[in-house]
């Protein structure tokens, strides 16, 4: 149907409305982290499955968007996962127990997973050629800017109001979200009765899932069994059975072809490690800064705030940078300035400077915000016009799920540290910051990988 500007622009609002609430409530917990291992008894390794789990589904519901785009209306989907959002928030809020806050968090991932993916696709519908580079680079700032302002936002509520108020806000946010949605949003497409593939989505449920287990109940061991090794050796046989079965369909849940592309792997490799370097900082770098340096929810926020900013302010330029100097360019510079802020958090202390600790966050930032969507645009301009759709889904689907796998391996390690830091005699408080410090290593490597396969990319690149 024919959109007039006006109501084109008011869904806009909408749909980007909904984007930055699900992409928030990735990072909206990590400032609290502490706090709910104190009210429900539970450790690192099993709290920070409210992050990295929150990831996993997220990145398992990216295929299923362009099913339920194609098979149901635009607007009763909008709504519908809107709905299934406020469920999660509600039953986060009123969890009595750990493992009900954790459910609550993977129902609100449900619906966060196949959001942004729709949310991209209906704006291909909206805008015409011309005016989809503009739109799509305000989608981009809210990819980016969402997660990034998470926990400054929530260390602020977290200085007045317990953690559940992180709830009460996201759900009332919603909820307004969803009662404007209803009164404005309008039907844009025809839908289409097609199928999915069930197995397939299963099976990268179960893979994903048993690996992520792994990784945690390593955390929490801070040793290898040969149960866990089995386990983990059956995650991996059921993800190559998943990718041996998207071979063989005609409609797969995820078209692994596009990965024949060399270029598209490097960028896509590059996109994954920006988004891990992301949001495992976000979620290491406020439980150091609160269970080794007893800053507040408070301080923290304030401390990752100029982060945040920086990254607001450099998303959007670097699209032009990207543009001007070429992806090779624009990647190297952005994975440097990666590893310039990680290389001082080895030497964080308890006598830091506040200020270090900021400007290391902010230019680690900068670093990310030039590199993140520049290298996925880079990767998706590679290919094929008729691979674009594939490519997409494909990109997005292994970078959200890298930054699951990633936050977790991080809180692996921080765990793997304590652990030989305590066998070794150091203090809990001691063995503490060496596990982190561990985490800080991990994140300086990544930035270092980084670097080099950035000179795998092309000097310029034009789109096909």
């Amino acid at each position: 149907m024919q959109i007039n500007i006006k109501k084109r622009n008011i869904m806009m609002i909408i749909l980007l409305s909904g984007a930055f609430i699900s992409l928030l409530a990735e990072t909206f917990l990590n400032n609290a982290l502490v706090t709910i291992m104190k009210a429900f008894q539970v450790n690192q390794a099993t709290a920070q499955w409210l992050s990295t789990g929150y990831l996993l589904i997220v990145g398992v519901m990216i295929p299923l968007s362009a099913w339920i785009f194609e098979r149901f209306s635009t607007r009763n989907s909008y709504l519908v996962m809107l709905s299934i959002f406020i469920v999660g928030s509600l039953l986060c809020l009123t969890a009595t127990n750990f493992y009900i806050l954790l459910s609550g968090r993977m129902i609100e991932a449900v619906a966060a997973g196949a959001l942004m993916p729709f949310i991209q696709n209906v704006i291909f519908q909206l805008f015409d050629p011309k005016q989809r580079g503009i739109a799509l680079g305000m989608t981009g700032l809210v990819i980016a800017f969402g997660p990034a302002v998470g926990p400054t936002i929530s260390g602020i509520i977290l200085k007045y109001y317990d953690w559940r108020m992180l709830f009460i806000i996201l759900t009332i946010a919603s909820l307004v979200i969803l009662i404007w949605a209803f009164i404005s949003f309008s039907e844009i497409n025809t839908p289409h009765k097609i199928s999915l593939d069930w197995l397939s989505f299963g099976e990268s449920i179960v893979g994903f899932g048993l690996i992520l287990f792994i990784f945690s109940e390593i955390g929490n061991t801070g040793r290898i069994t040969l149960t866990q090794s089995i386990i983990l050796l059956v995650g991996i046989i059921i993800l190559f059975l998943f990718g041996r079965r998207q071979l063989q369909l005609v409609e797969p849940l995820l078209n692994i072809r596009v990965f024949v592309n060399s270029q598209f792997n490097w960028t896509t490799t590059l996109s994954t490690l920006s988004n891990l370097a992301m949001v495992g900082i976000e979620l290491v770098l406020p439980m150091y800064l609160q269970t080794t340096r007893h800053e507040t929810a408070l301080s923290t926020g304030l401390i990752m705030l100029p982060g945040a900013i920086i990254m607001g302010i450099f998303n959007p330029l670097s699209g032009y940078l990207f543009d001007k100097l070429g992806i090779r360019t624009i990647s190297f510079i952005g994975f440097i300035t990666l590893f310039i802020g990680t290389f001082p958090m080895a030497f964080f202390t308890a006598n830091t400077s506040v200020w270090l600790i900021v400007l290391s966050y902010a230019v680690r930032m900068m670093g990310i915000a030039l590199t993140m969507m520049t290298t996925f645009t880079a990767g998706i301009n590679s290919l094929d016009a008729a691979d674009t759709a594939y490519g997409n889904a494909a990109s997005s689907t292994i970078r959200q799920i890298g930054g699951s796998l990633g936050t977790a391996i991080s809180m692996t390690i921080v765990s793997l540290g304590s652990f030989a830091a305590i066998n070794n005699g150091q203090s809990t408080n001691a063995a503490a910051a060496v596990g982190f410090h561990w985490a800080f290593y991990f994140m300086i490597g990544i930035a270092i990988i980084g670097v080099l396969i950035s000179f795998k990319l092309p000097h310029q690149q034009q789109a096909k």
